[in-house]
């Protein structure tokens, strides 16, 4: 099933990737405001993610949110904003699976993003990075993931139901990427 998944979202995946605000960590070039959009956008679709992901997958830690927020606190940035357009819903446990291969996924693209932070000059006075924070313990949460994923025996329809929700989720990311949040 993981490699369906990988297979059929990896356009999805690169369209992200491509007009993401974290390519500027990448290439060096973000700058603190920037920054804090990033994380504000961040934190906004890993929270309705996580969120509806916990109604159907008990255990699930769903901890991003958390970090990004502790980074958005540190740098003074209020995560109170309206998002009443912003709504992600899971209806089963297959599509909880579906979204939770696109959040916990994510870990390992945060991996090397930690990585170029320490390369970002401009970012050189935030003090700690919660949420792109390099430690390999995030990897243990997709490691976990992974060996749900395999073990669940998917019916054709639940196989179905993860894949378009999986895509929904991809989507849903570059929804809330695309839009420019004020900071406060």
């Amino acid at each position: 099933m993981i490699q369906r998944l990988k297979e059929e979202t990896s356009e999805l995946h690169e369209q992200i990737e491509g007009v993401n605000l974290a390519k500027q960590i990448m290439d060096h070039s973000i700058d603190l405001d920037t920054y804090k959009l990033l994380l504000l956008q961040n934190f906004i679709a890993y929270q309705a993610t996580e969120t509806a992901i916990k109604r159907f997958l008990p255990g699930y830690s769903g901890n991003k949110h958390k970090q990004l927020q502790q980074d958005l606190e540190q740098l003074g940035v209020s995560a109170e904003i309206v998002t009443e357009n912003d709504i992600f819903e899971c209806h089963s446990h297959a599509e909880a699976l579906g979204a939770a291969y696109v959040v916990e996924g994510s870990a390992l693209g945060g991996m090397l993003l930690s990585k170029n932070l320490q390369k970002c000059k401009q970012l050189a006075s935030v003090d700690q990075h919660h949420f792109f924070n390099g430690n390999k313990e995030n990897l243990k949460d997709w490691n976990s993931f992974k060996t749900v994923l395999e073990q669940y025996e998917f019916s054709k329809a639940e196989e179905n139901e993860a894949l378009k929700k999986a895509k929904q989720t991809f989507r849903f990311f570059q929804t809330i990427f695309d839009r420019k949040y004020v900071i406060r």
